[in-house]
């Protein structure tokens, strides 16, 4: 027989509204306080009765008590960053509108619309650049300070930009010239007009990111979420008002347009170079949206000429907005002589001061080879992306723009929303645990006037009351969260054993396995195969079972079901058996049937409600395991054990795909796995729950294929992460229900 799954509830759920609103309110908490305390650690100066915020001079001090003002900041940073995790939860389990996320969004941004400029003061260099492109001087020649010390606009500009030359392109300089046209010495006013410009590049943003998503065949909400929500967007872009606001506009535009193909790549590769004319690094666009047209091409004159195109309708486009705007090429002079920012975020700058430091080399030179490393590092990997990444080339973008952002020699965290919003379109719909927490992280590493901000604490604040902050922050951050609601099985049939076995593409093990239990001993078995396959294994079991002995089921799952991969074929197994007693086993014959009725033994008449087969016993053996494979279990229960020395530790074999279980006791609420290592989310969230181990020897395969990959092996290493944080009392995360997925 075969099970078919029923669909999900799709009615309005009044409590997941109720939370939809609390994710929202608390939220705009979040941003709320992270204005107000970074108004207070010196992103606003003291100013006139009534007004909201004026503009800080250099050196910044704070308004009031720094510690303070720190706690309400990076306070309000956490409560930000979980209602983030709780929308997302939201949007992935009972579904989010597109007017709901944007309401909230734009609930969020109010307070950064308002506020002062969070996270760095480069907007103050902005209008201070565009005021000297305004009165005629060549701003990529001289700097900020040759409008004078008496000038209003320099007085908030961080001082290693008074000499510096403007190293954006010639699209960006225009427009910040017309806007000193019109703010003049108005500073806040200047401030006001580029965010006001940063959200409208952020919304023809968000609609690309929507049509790139839903042309890829992603989620587009999600895509929205991890990309709008997110807040190190909110901070730098709309609060810090950074000009990638607008490049992105016309970069994420320019691939969105410019991938439908025809001559509408030609005008996405303009919109693209017209990015890069903003900031140099969109650059890379123009490549990628190119190669699959030129690869496209048979002939190698063919592709020869097509590169050849791509590349001239870019340089046209950058040279025509060089000629209109009156800016020419002095920018690409600017960036070449200008010497890089000292970024303490730097991977480049962190790796070469460290050689310094360790072998006493001079400094200087040590970055600059540090630098140029970095630089042919980066080309190259960008190569092999562009040179394997024909078909899904936008994922591949994202990750080129993100290596240039970490590889950069001035890299600030803003520089992540290039490749970002790529990612999100690409990837959306899909756990997408590194994403997360790069962005969450990356949002914690600023201080809300840039890091000069962290020595005037440590000057002028005492160590108690640093760490009275810090405690106070900790306890944001690790305050207690309530666990799911619990769900077991009832009536369950306490004669019957079910036995659950995920298969995938595993035709040829059908037979033989269901041949072993017929006669196995006294007990009613029923054979329930949970499928992820695509090919024809499903109705092989039918086949077999019409003509068993023993009842034969099958729950076949649609690629759209098949989330948490092994793991979650097995939970599901756990929701559709009607035994008291459930054996999970594989159908490979590596776990041998005679040991079964053992395993049933463990937990039929005793306090175990847990029976692992364990080849880590005395009587166990794991000769069906070549000698890498053995080393990279020994490995895997390594990790596994470090992550959880109790829970998991009680069991010699962890890793093992082979136990029986009590079904009545397992909480099927606390079950997310990811991967095929589904024994260790049993111990971890089932720590009541007690274990025997009876020893079996694991045999070679006979049929089927391993299930062991590099991927699963990076997966299993997120999942005990995942898995740690989820099984902490005092951890105040939203983690995302593996439910959600699909398998990878």
């Amino acid at each position: 027989m075969r099970i078919l799954r029923s669909d999900l509830d799709s009615e309005v759920n009044p409590v997941a509204t109720r939370a939809l609103t609390a994710v929202a309110l608390l939220g705009f908490g979040g941003a709320l306080l992270l204005v107000i305390g970074g108004g207070l650690a010196g992103a606003a100066a003291p100013g006139e009765s009534g007004r909201l915020w004026s503009v800080p001079t250099v050196p910044v001090r704070p308004v009031a008590g720094l510690v303070p003002a720190l706690v309400l900041f990076y306070g309000g940073m956490i409560l930000l960053v979980r209602a983030w995790l709780a929308l997302r939860r939201h949007q992935l389990t009972h579904g989010l509108s597109l007017t709901a996320l944007a309401l909230i969004v734009g609930l969020w941004s109010v307070p950064f619309l308002v506020g002062p400029p969070l996270g760095s003061r480069d907007v103050y260099a902005y209008a201070a650049q565009g005021r000297l492109a305004e009165q005629g001087y060549d701003v990529y020649e001289e700097g900020p300070s040759r409008l004078g010390a008496d000038d209003p606009v320099l007085a908030p500009v961080d001082p290693i930009y008074h000499d510096a030359p403007v190293v954006y392109g010639p699209v960006f300089v225009f427009v910040a010239s017309q806007i000193a046209r019109v703010t003049g010495e108005g500073v806040i006013v200047a401030v006001l007009i580029y965010r006001l410009m940063a959200v409208i590049g952020l919304l023809v943003t968000a609609a690309a990111v929507h049509d790139l998503a839903r042309g890829l065949g992603r989620d587009p909400v999600d895509a929205l979420v991890l990309a709008f929500a997110n807040p190190l967007v909110l901070l730098h872009l709309v609060s810090g008002a950074h000009n990638e606001a607008i490049m992105l506009a016309f970069l994420v535009g320019g691939v969105t347009i410019g991938r439908r193909g025809g001559a509408l790549r030609h005008l996405g590769i303009a919109l693209c170079a017209m990015a890069a004319a903003i900031k140099l690094p969109a650059i890379l666009a123009v490549a990628f949206l190119g190669w699959p047209w030129v690869l496209d091409a048979r002939r190698l004159p063919t592709r020869a000429l097509r590169l050849a195109i791509s590349a001239l309708e870019a340089l046209v486009v950058i040279a025509l907005a060089g000629r209109l705007t009156g800016w020419g090429w002095g920018w690409v002079d600017a960036i070449l002589s200008s010497d890089p920012v000292d970024a303490y975020l730097s991977l480049t700058r962190v790796a070469g001061g460290a050689v310094a430091l360790t072998t006493g080399l001079d400094s200087d030179a040590v970055l600059s080879v540090a630098r140029l490393l970095g630089f042919l590092v980066a080309a190259g990997l960008t190569a092999l992306l562009l040179l394997r990444g024909h078909r899904s080339w936008p994922l591949m973008l994202a990750w080129s723009l993100l290596i240039w952002a970490l590889l950069h020699p001035t890299t600030q965290p803003w520089y992540l929303t290039w490749g970002i919003m790529f990612l999100a379109a690409s990837s959306a719909g899909e756990r997408n645990r590194s994403f997360v927490i790069v962005c969450a992280v990356a949002a914690f590493v600023v201080m809300p006037v840039g890091p000069q901000l962290g020595l005037l604490l440590l000057e002028d604040t005492g160590y108690v009351s640093i760490a009275v902050g810090a405690v106070l922050l900790l306890t944001l951050t690790l305050t207690p969260r309530s666990g799911p609601t619990p769900r077991h099985r009832r009536s369950l049939r306490s004669d019957t054993v079910t036995v659950v076995v995920p298969t995938r593409h595993e035709q040829e093990s059908v037979a033989p396995l269901v041949a072993a239990f017929e006669g196995l001993d006294d007990r009613r078995y029923e054979l329930l195969f949970v499928d992820d396959s695509d090919d024809a294994t499903p109705e092989v079991i039918e086949q077999v079972g019409a003509d068993a002995s023993i009842p034969v089921a099958v729950l076949h799952r649609p690629v759209a079901d098949r989330w948490g991969g092994l793991g979650g074929a097995v939970v599901d197994g756990l929701e559709e058996a009607s035994g008291s007693i459930v054996v999970v086993m594989d159908a490979d014959g590596q776990h041998p049937v005679s040991t079964v009725p053992e395993l049933v033994r463990a937990v039929e008449h005793g306090r175990n409600g847990l029976a692992v087969g364990s080849r880590r016993v005395p009587g166990g053996e794991d000769e069906g395991l070549t000698l890498v494979r053995r080393m990279l279990s020994s490995g895997a229960t390594g990790l596994a054990r470090t992550a959880f020395p109790v829970r998991v530790g009680r069991v010699a074999d962890p890793l093992s795909g082979f136990f029986a279980l009590r079904l009545a006791e397992v909480d099927l609420a606390r079950l997310q796995p990811d991967g095929f290592k589904i024994l260790v989310e049993v111990l971890a969230t089932h720590p009541e729950m007690a274990v025997d181990e009876v020893p079996f020897a694991f045999a070679e395969r006979e049929e089927g294929l391993s299930k062991a990959s590099g991927a699963e092996a990076a997966r299993y290493v997120g999942h005990l992460v995942d898995l740690r944080l989820r099984t902490s009392g005092p951890w105040s995360g939203a983690p995302l229900p593996q439910r959600a997925f699909r398998s990878a």
